[in-house]
């Protein structure tokens, strides 16, 4: 192998601030990518103020976060704002199974009838509509064809608005 595609700081070692491993860690990373052995670096599962940290201090900017994805806390909304100001790409997962509350609404439901689609596919196209990525992972390929058939529908404003509200309270 002559390059990686990518390569993730999974998680930091303290909930709020990196700690001296993390930096340690990333500045591995950024010697692997200024190599040109590494294409892309990114995290995975940090708060804001990682984030903030870490634009702060790093010569290689992350090119993606990766982070769980909850309905009840705004769809990681803190966390996608900071990436939105640092032109980083924001990737969440999880959006199925962390949010339960979300698949079974009577609201999304109606949404993913009005358009002949699946609830999951409703939740892949609200991702794609707030400016991210969702990742997803499948090993059925029926559920990959699904997956991938969310780019040819678009939810109105009302829609979006209606799911970015669903999971709170």
């Amino acid at each position: 192998m002559e390059r990686l595609d990518s390569l993730v700081l999974h998680g930091p070692s303290h909930p709020r601030r990196l700690a001296p491993e993390d930096v340690e860690a990333w500045r591995a990373m950024e010697a692997l990518h200024e190599a040109g052995e590494v294409r892309l670096i990114g995290v995975s599962n940090v708060a804001p103020s990682h984030l903030e940290e870490l634009l702060d201090l790093a010569r290689v900017r992350p090119a993606f976060v990766q982070n769980r994805c909850f309905a009840r806390i705004g769809w990681d909304a803190p966390v996608r704002e900071v990436c939105g100001r640092a032109g980083i790409v924001h990737q969440p997962f999880s959006l199925l199974t962390a949010n339960p509350e979300v698949l079974s609404h009577p609201a999304i439901g109606t949404i993913a009838a009005r358009h002949g689609r699946t609830v999951p596919q409703v939740i892949f196209r609200f991702a794609l509509a707030l400016g991210t990525i969702p990742l997803t992972g499948t090993t059925d390929p029926a559920h990959m064809r699904e997956d991938l058939e969310v780019y040819d529908f678009d939810l109105t404003e009302e829609e979006v608005r209606t799911l970015a509200v669903a999971g709170e309270g």
